[in-house]
């Protein structure tokens, strides 16, 4: 049985990445001052919902490691508390969820 690696590049993308949804889009809608409802909207049920789907779909596809689409989760629970409300943290559940559904989706 042989294991294979993953290589640094692609665990520092899918890192990267997931930083990016679950850090800096808020932050940029934070100074922007957005409100509350317009952020919340816009962040956890379009850009996120999208970015958890479409990052399932690649990781399916191009046969990863199913830990690395977990990156985008966890950093997003870290993350919850800086920029959303609480009940925010239960958006991590169905990021998760829409993530595996599409890895299992595309993966053979």
């Amino acid at each position: 049985m042989q294991l294979s690696k993953v290589s640094p590049q692609k665990i520092i993308s899918y890192w990267a990445f997931a930083t990016l949804f679950s850090f800096v889009i808020p932050i940029i809608f934070t100074v922007l001052n957005v409100d509350e409802i317009t952020k919340t909207g816009v962040i956890l049920f379009g850009i996120n919902v999208v970015y958890a789907i479409a990052i399932g779909f690649y990781a399916g596809k191009h046969a990863d490691k199913f830990w690395l689409v977990l990156f985008f989760p966890v950093i997003y629970l870290i993350g919850c508390d800086f920029f959303f409300d609480s009940h925010a943290i239960y958006c991590t559940v169905v990021y998760l969820m829409l993530t595996c559904f599409a890895y299992g989706a595309v993966r053979k």
